[in-house]
C-alpha cells in the first residue's frame, strides 16, 4: 500500500481515493456488556502502534518514502491500522486536517510507500552543466492501531521533508534552426511537438512526467529573462494543464494558429512546461529546450531531397523550376527516389507526385502518379538519346507546394577520335630524381605522351585529359565519348579522399561520380587502364573502405566486397566494375594488407616481381603476335643502390589477378572473358605468387562496335603495374599490339 502526495493511496496494486488527512485524533471508547460467563467483559486496554523504519524525524528525503510499523494489543488482537498524512511538522498545522474518520486510511498492511508531494520551490541547482529547480515540502505521517473491539492506540508519527528536481520540456517540433534563441521563420499554422522528462533523484534517473502545459505570446527581447524572474506575471497566459497520455497527444503537442489568428510579420513565443507526480513544476525556461521563438512568414513549401544512387542528392524549396543538370550515358537506368520536410516551419508534408517531360502542370494526365503521400520514388527509367526533365512536387498541409525539376542529357555516342589520354598519375617536379623510386611528373607526362604519339591522329594538345589540372575531377562524359579509345593511367589509393580519380570514380556504391566506363566499354569504346596498383589502388579500388574490414587480401570480389571472411552470403560484388566488365574474380596484392589468417607464407620481398613473361596458352593473346616474350624492369630502376634493386628488393607496385593458389582455395573458376597477357616472376619462386597474372584482356565487350563509321570491335586491356618502370622498348612494342587491335596505329 502506497499514500501519495494528494492523499491517493495505492494498494495490491490498485488506486484508491482518500481525502487528504491531517492531526486530530478520536479514539473510541471500549465496548462494554455482559458476558455469558461472568455477566461483564473487563476494561479493554488500548493497543500501541510503533514506526520501525522510514527517514530520521525531521530528515530531507525523495519523495517516495517508505514506511514501516508494528502493533501489539496485550488484551487481545490489532485488527487494522489507520494512516493520516498531513503538511507540516506536528506543531503549528491545522488540527481540522485529522478530525473525522474521513481524513484517515484504513489498512491491515504493516509497511506503506508514500507518495508526498514536494511542489514548494526552494531553490535551483547546476548538475552537468545544467540547471534544475529542487522543489520540497515538509510532510508528518501519523499510524495508529484499532484492537478487535474498536479501542484505538495512541498515535506514531514522522516529520519529513520530501524533494525532488523538476522535469524537463523539450520542444522537438518544429525543429531549433536558431539555437541563439532569436526567432526564425514560421508558417501562420504551426505544429508543436515536445516531450517531458522527470528527473527523480539526478538527471540520469528519470521517468515520464504527469502532465504539461504550454502558453504562446508576443516575443521581446527579455521576454526568456522575465519568464525565469516572475513567472506569476505569465500565469494568465498557460493552458490548462494535460495529461501526458490525454487523448489525442494532446499533452505532448498542439496546433497554433489553427483556430486563433496570428498575424504574418510579428515575432512570438512558444514555451512548455512540464509537472510530474510530486508536483513540482518546470520553472526553468531556456531557449535550447523549452522555449521557442519565432515569427510568422508566409511560407516557402517543404524542402524537398531528390536522390538517385549514382547521381547523388539534389535540394529544392518553394515553387523552383530552375533544373539541376546531370548527364547520364545511353541506358543508364535512373532510380529516383525522395523526401520532404516541411518542420521548419511547422507544417506538415502532405502529398507527393511526379512526372517527365509534363509540358502542362494542372493536367492530371501528365502526371505519372496522382497526388499521395506514399509516392516516394519514381519507376525506373532508361533513355538513349535527347533531353528529358524530371519534375517532383511535394505538398504541406498548408497546401503550399515546392517543385523540383532534374534535367537528364543523354551523352551521345561519337566515338569519332581515335585516343585519348586521361593522365590521373599524380606527382611533382619537385625533386630531383636519384633512386627511381617514382617518377617526377615531367618524366611521366613525357614517357605517355611519347606512347600515344605512335598514333598518327593523337594529338596532344587535344587529346590529353589532366585531372589534377581539372579540378581533380574525371573528363566529362560529353567528351569522353567522341574517342573509341581511352589509356587512363592512375596512382594508388591510399583512401578515399586522398586517392586518384580512378578511385573515386569507380568505387561501388561511390556517387561523387558516375561511373560511366562500363557504358563506355558497352558501347564499343576500348580502355587501357594501369598504375600503381599496390595497396588499395587499381581494380582493388572498387572495394568499400574500411571499417567494413573488406580491403584484405586475397579478395573473392564476388563474394568479400563487405567482409573479409570466406562467406558468400552476399554477392553484391558481382556488380562492380572489376568484376563484371573487367572479368575478375579474385584480387591480391604484392604490398597490402593481407588476411591475418591466410594459410600461407606470404612477405612483400619474397613475392615482388622480378620480371613477367608472356602468357602463351591463352588463346586471344596467342592470336595477336608482337608481344615481348619477356617484360622486364628498367635498367635506370634495378642499378645499384636504387630504390628497386633486385639485391634489396623486388617491384611491388603491382596488383595480382585470379591467382590459382586462392582461386582453388575458395572454388572459384575464371570466367570466360578474363585473358591473360602477361604472368609474373616472383623474387623467390617459392611465392605462391610465382607465375600469376599479372596483365590481362577483358573481352566482356569484345563482339561491340560503337555505332559510327570505322568502329571496330575489339578487347579492353588492364596492367596491374606502371608500365614506367619497365624496359621502354619493351613497353614500346606492347603498346604498338595494342594500337594495332585497336586498328589505330
Amino acid at each position: 500500500m502506497r499514500i501519495n502526495d494528494s492523499g491517493k493511496i495505492y494498494k495490491c496494486g490498485r488506486r484508491l481515493s482518500i481525502p487528504a488527512l491531517a492531526l486530530a485524533f478520536a479514539v473510541a471508547a471500549g465496548c462494554s456488556g455482559d458476558s455469558p460467563f461472568t455477566g461483564q467483559l473487563p476494561e479493554n486496554t488500548p493497543p500501541v502502534v510503533e514506526l520501525t523504519n522510514g527517514p530520521v524525524d525531521g530528515d530531507s528525503i525523495e519523495y517516495r518514502v517508505h514506511f514501516y510499523w508494528i502493533g501489539d494489543d496485550e488484551d487481545g488482537t490489532v485488527d487494522h491500522y489507520q494512516i493520516a498524512l498531513v503538511s507540516g511538522r506536528p506543531v503549528g498545522f491545522d488540527p481540522e486536517d485529522t478530525t473525522g474518520a474521513d481524513k484517515w486510511t484504513r489498512t491491515l498492511a504493516t509497511d506503506s510507500v508514500i507518495v508526498a508531494t514536494a511542489d514548494e520551490f526552494s531553490n535551483t541547482t547546476t548538475i552537468n552543466s545544467s540547471l534544475y529547480a529542487v522543489y520540497r515540502r515538509t510532510h508528518t505521517l501519523f499510524i495508529r492501531a484499532v484492537d478487535d473491539r474498536g479501542a484505538v492506540s495512541e498515535p506514531a508519527y514522522r516529520s519529513f521533508t520530501a524533494w525532488t528536481l523538476a522535469p524537463h520540456a523539450i520542444i522537438t517540433e518544429p525543429a531549433n534552426v536558431n539555437p541563439d534563441g532569436s526567432p526564425q521563420n514560421l508558417s501562420p499554422v504551426v505544429r508543436f511537438r515536445w516531450y517531458g522528462k522527470d528527473p527523480i533523484d539526478s538527471p540520469w534517473n528519470y521517468q515520464n512526467v504527469d502532465s504539461t502545459r504550454y502558453l504562446y505570446t508576443n516575443y521581446s527581447s527579455t521576454i526568456v529573462r522575465d519568464l525565469n524572474m516572475w513567472p506569476e506575471n505569465f500565469e494568465h497566459l498557460w493552458s490548462n494543464w494535460f495529461a501526458i497520455d490525454a487523448p489525442g497527444d494532446s499533452g505532448v503537442t498542439t496546433v497554433i494558429g489553427d483556430d486563433e489568428l496570428i498575424p504574418t510579420g510579428r515575432s512570438y513565443i512558444f514555451a512548455v512546461q512540464a509537472k510530474d507526480d510530486a508536483g513540482a513544476i518546470s520553472s526553468v525556461f531556456d531557449v535550447r529546450t523549452n522555449v521557442r521563438a519565432f515569427m510568422v512568414r508566409p511560407p516557402t513549401g517543404p524542402r524537398l531531397d531528390v536522390y538517385e544512387p549514382f547521381l547523388g542528392q539534389y535540394s529544392f524549396l518553394g515553387y523552383d523550376l530552375d533544373p539541376r543538370m546531370v548527364e547520364v550515358p545511353p541506358g543508364f537506368e535512373m532510380n529516383f527516389r525522395w523526401t520532404a520536410d516541411a518542420s521548419s516551419y511547422g507544417a506538415l508534408v502532405s502529398t507527393f507526385r511526379y512526372g517527365w517531360d509534363i509540358s502542362d502542370f494542372n493536367d492530371p494526365a501528365q502526371w505519372a502518379t496522382l497526388p499521395n503521400p506514399e509516392v516516394k520514388s519514381a519507376d525506373a527509367k532508361t533513355f538513349y538519346s535527347g533531353t528529358h526533365m524530371l519534375y517532383i512536387e511535394s505538398v504541406d498541409n498548408l497546401g503550399v507546394s515546392t517543385f523540383g525539376c532534374i534535367e537528364v542529357t543523354v551523352i551521345p555516342v561519337v566515338l569519332e577520335r581515335d585516343l585519348m589520354w586521361v593522365d590521373d598519375y599524380r606527382s611533382t617536379d619537385d625533386f630531383i630524381q636519384t633512386i627511381y623510386a617514382q617518377p617526377t611528373e615531367k618524366e611521366h607526362d613525357e614517357f605517355w605522351t611519347n606512347i600515344c604519339m605512335r598514333v598518327p591522329d593523337f594529338v596532344p594538345q587535344r587529346d590529353i585529359f589532366d585531372c589534377a589540372a581539372n579540378v581533380f575531377s574525371p573528363p566529362p562524359m560529353s567528351r569522353v565519348f567522341q574517342y573509341k579509345n581511352i589509356i587512363w593511367t592512375f596512382n594508388a589509393a591510399v583512401d578515399y579522399q586522398d586517392g586518384a580519380v580512378w578511385t573515386r570514380l569507380v568505387r561501388y556504391g561511390n556517387t561523387e561520380f558516375l561511373n560511366f566506363l562500363p557504358y563506355y566499354m558497352a558501347f564499343g569504346g576500348h580502355l587501357w587502364t594501369l598504375g600503381q596498383s599496390e595497396r588499395t589502388g587499381g581494380l582493388a579500388a572498387v572495394i568499400p573502405g574500411a571499417p567494413s574490414g573488406g580491403r584484405q587480401f586475397p579478395n573473392h570480389i564476388k563474394c568479400n566486397l563487405f567482409t573479409s571472411d570466406l562467406s558468400c552470403n552476399n554477392t553484391t560484388g558481382m556488380n562492380t566494375l572489376t568484376y563484371r566488365d573487367y572479368c575478375v574474380s579474385v584480387l591480391d596484392k604484392i604490398e597490402g594488407v593481407l588476411k591475418t589468417w591466410i594459410p600461407f607464407a606470404r612477405s612483400k620481398e619474397m613475392d615482388a616481381i622480378s620480371y613477367c613473361v608472356l602468357d602463351h596458352n591463352d588463346p586471344v593473346t596467342g592470336l595477336r603476335p608482337g608481344f615481348p616474350e619477356k617484360l622486364e624492369l628498367w635498367s635506370k630502376v634495378t642499378e645499384p643502390g636504387m630504390f628497386f634493386d633486385p639485391s634489396v628488393r623486388g617491384f611491388h607496385y603491382a596488383e595480382v589477378f585470379n591467382p590459382s593458389y586462392w582461386m582453388n582455395y575458395v572454388g572459384e573458376t575464371e570466367q570466360s572473358c578474363f585473358h591473360p597477357i602477361y604472368r609474373m616472376r616472383a623474387r623467390i619462386n617459392r611465392s605462391v605468387l610465382d607465375n600469376q597474372v599479372v596483365a590481362f584482356w577483358t573481352t566482356k565487350y569484345a563482339h561491340v562496335a560503337g555505332p559510327v563509321e570505322g568502329a571496330i570491335a575489339a578487347p579492353s586491356v588492364h596492367f596491374g603495374f606502371p608500365l614506367w618502370f619497365f624496359n621502354r622498348a619493351q613497353v614500346d612494342s606492347i603498346a604498338d599490339v595494342i594500337f594495332e587491335t585497336w586498328q589505330i596505329k
